[in-house]
């Protein structure tokens, strides 16, 4: 079975997309929710998406050939988030599938303040994807620790509970 990454990344773009979505339809407060953080020293929801959708575009960018830049456009409402997310989409879908050859090429970048190299197979495996999901289970987590009927099914699109349901009922 392979599994193509920008699949992998397409996928749970959607996912984010319809789960901003769902927060703005149960928030009573937008900016109050998009501007929530878990601690002090975390980013608010909306540039946490946004950090999700440029990880995204760090990964398939350089392995389509194609420098990373992050793309125009505000985060400061539900709408403008979702235009993000969806033109992210959009780019993506209009990339080149990378060759095994791109693949194999290293890929520089930063982590924090970290200077890295990596093979793209292992930056994808082992840098892309573990932060594209952080930064997607951050939106979550906000979302959910503010009160909203979020749930897991929400981020993977897999699970499904009946309303109101708990574990720990």
């Amino acid at each position: 079975m392979n599994i193509k990454y920008r699949d992998i990344f397409l996928n749970h773009l959607e996912l984010l997309f319809q789960f901003i979505e769902k927060v703005e339809v149960h928030s009573s407060n937008e900016s109050k929710l998009l501007y929530a953080r878990l601690v002090d020293d975390m980013f608010p929801l909306n540039v946490q998406a946004k950090i999700a959708a440029n990880f995204a575009l760090r990964g398939c960018c350089p392995l389509s050939g194609k420098e990373y830049k992050e793309l125009e456009g505000g985060v400061d409402s539900f709408c403008e988030l979702k235009g993000y997310v969806a033109s992210t989409i959009d780019y993506i879908n209009q990339l080149p599938e990378p060759t095994l050859e791109q693949m194999n090429l290293k890929v520089k970048d930063t982590a924090g303040f970290n200077q890295i190299s990596m093979s793209g197979t292992e930056y994808i495996s082992s840098f892309v994807l573990p932060n594209f999901f952080f930064h997607i289970s951050m939106v979550y987590a906000i979302a959910k620790s503010n009160g909203l009927p979020v749930t897991k099914g929400d981020f993977d699109g897999i699970h499904q509970y009946p309303k109101g349901f708990s574990w720990e009922k």
